[in-house]
């Protein structure tokens, strides 16, 4: 607006109070006038283009349709801490927190006490610990450096942890538990999870993504998300099935890629059901086909596919199924979609019967491993 005429303006009310006759009525109706004038030039315009609701704290699922827009440094998503919790109980904002108003520097994740204690948690990304144990108002916390100004912090945790300060870790792995009952300064059983960049705490919820909302970029479903495998159950499963793979060693080998890769492993097993019938005892090349059951590279019999371990090809497998399940429409059955011919990254197997062969062993081997 003018200045010119603004001040022309203001001159021409002045000279118009003047003529009114009393001084005294001039001087209140020229307060007046210039009070409204600066309501409608200040505040009018934030009254007509400021969202209210952008002040209010908003409620945790609020959040939960928003995708990351942070991704990792090899163009990957980040991994969501607590892949059996898919509840935001406490957002990234202002809130009151022990009698005083202060921001919450990070997300708490809670699904209730009975399923969030020791509930199994993972690095966002790779890099170096440079915190795990005793932290003011955590109890317990584990600090994770990822290079560039990035830290995430993990608090409220058990005092048995899957790391060392010092130690590197990878994306995805295994870091420790989220602790029982109130763990330092907090209300109950949680993970509060922060993310800071150069020092100052931003929003999470720009690095990660609640499971649910949508695919995350770089890591599998929920739904094929780690759960530790009962050894006891799968061996005898595998057992009266005459299985090779009823070893109790090759399990656990099994177990611990599936916990690094965040893949369940009854999944991993439940493939093998698929692509070798469990791999019977009698097949006369069971001791080969047991290294890799999930025809990582093609064949166990051939080329690469026929130099691993059942580690290295269980990791490998776990992989493939983290990449094919991105891009994943909403609505579409996890499993399936890993087989699907429409699938942008490539298919698991061919047959068009993979996946519902999959899906029942899977089914299968969680409820009665649960």
């Amino acid at each position: 607006m003018d200045v010119v005429k603004k001040a022309k303006d203001i001159k021409k009310t002045i000279a118009l109070i003047s003529a009114l006759g009393s001084p005294g009525i001039g001087l209140v109706l020229l307060f007046f006038i210039l009070a409204a004038l600066i309501i409608l030039l200040v505040f009018l315009p934030f009254m007509i283009f400021t969202d209210a609701d952008s002040y209010k704290t908003q409620p945790a699922g609020e959040y939960s349709w928003l995708a990351p827009v942070q991704l990792d440094v090899d163009g990957s998503g980040y991994t969501w801490p607590v892949p059996t919790i898919s509840r935001v109980s406490s957002p990234f904002a202002m809130r009151d927190l022990f009698g005083s108003t202060r921001m919450h520097k990070g997300i708490d994740i809670a699904n209730g006490a009975a399923k969030t204690e020791l509930q199994p948690i993972y690095a966002m990304a790779a890099g170096t610990v440079t915190h795990a144990g005793a932290a003011s108002g955590y109890g317990q916390a584990i600090y994770i450096d990822h290079g560039g100004g990035l830290v995430s912090k993990y608090g409220h945790l058990e005092a048995l942890m899957n790391v060392r300060t010092g130690e590197a870790v990878t994306k995805g792995q295994l870091i420790g538990q989220i602790g029982r009952g109130q763990v330092g300064r907090s209300t109950g059983s949680h993970l509060h999870f922060q993310v800071e960049m150069n020092g100052e705490a931003v929003d999470p919820l720009g690095f990660v993504q609640v499971p649910g909302s949508g695919t995350s970029v770089g890591t599998a479903p929920v739904e094929l998300s780690y759960q530790p495998l009962n050894i006891d159950y799968v061996f005898g499963f595998l057992d009266k099935r005459k299985s090779a793979l009823a070893d109790r060693g090759l399990l656990n080998l099994i177990d611990q890629a599936g916990r690094e890769k965040n893949i369940s492993p009854y999944l991993l097993i439940a493939i093998t059901g698929q692509e070798q019938s469990f791999v019977p005892r009698k097949h006369n090349q069971a001791s080969q086909i047991i290294k890799n059951p999930w025809n990582v590279f093609g064949c166990w019999c051939k080329g690469k596919g026929a130099t691993l371990t059942t580690g290295e090809s269980a990791a490998i497998a776990a992989n493939t199924i983290i990449k094919l399940s991105q891009d994943r429409p909403a609505g579409r059955d996890p499993i399936q979609w890993l087989s699907a011919k429409d699938n942008p990254r490539g298919y698991y197997a061919e047959h068009n019967g993979w996946w519902i062969g999959v899906s029942k062993y899977f089914k299968l081997l969680v409820a009665g491993g649960g």
